[in-house]
């Protein structure tokens, strides 16, 4: 912006016009201070300056805005849209926004409050301790290397539950199968 500022003050430097100045000759004299000044004067002519079609234009401006502001009232004090002065309804008509902003305002804090009810529900909730397992080899599926005395757990009960588990569907499925085969029905 600095930079800017001083090349258009050089340009303006430049490009001013400067006045003649008739270029005298200098006598010994003159240069040590004993001659007196020239006999031309050196103030200007007055000139009769106006006061420029900006001031009138505000003079001019200062009564049209008041006679535009007692125009734009209302003579009576009713609540109907045509009734109410110009600049009121020019700011009303910017109101349907207001509703529309409430409306999205209601929504966030709403969804807000949902997010806050969802995170405190699941974070003051405990986990559960029990895992579904698909299938009990799943305990083995470790690397069987580098295993210390006494690391795993004795799995013994565990595959003798799910032998006998797996033993009495065997058992439930051949009943169901013979009974379709003597046609009888099936119960559960």
């Amino acid at each position: 912006m600095l930079q800017i500022r001083r090349s258009t003050i050089r340009l303006a430097q430049k490009t001013r016009l400067r006045p003649q100045r008739r270029q005298e000759t200098t006598s010994h004299a003159a240069s040590a201070g004993h001659a007196g000044p020239p006999h031309s004067s050196h103030h200007p002519e007055p000139v009769n300056e106006s006061f420029g079609r900006g001031f009138y234009i505000t003079l001019a401006f200062l009564p049209l805005s008041f006679a535009l502001y007692k125009f734009s009232r209302s003579t009576n004090d009713s609540k109907e849209p045509a009734a109410q002065p110009l600049f009121t309804r020019m700011l009303q008509s910017y109101s349907e926004y207001k509703g529309r902003w409430t409306e999205r305002n209601t929504l966030h804090t709403r969804m807000v409050e949902q997010a806050a009810n969802d995170r405190n529900l699941f974070q003051s909730t405990p986990g559960t301790r029990m895992i579904d397992l698909k299938f009990p080899e799943v305990f083995n599926s470790g690397s069987p290397y580098n295993v210390q005395a006494g690391q795993t757990a004795n799995l013994d009960a565990l595959f003798a539950h799910y032998e006998k588990k797996n033993r009495e569907d065997e058992e439930k499925f051949q009943r169901k199968r013979e009974a379709r085969a003597r046609g009888e029905s099936v119960g559960t």
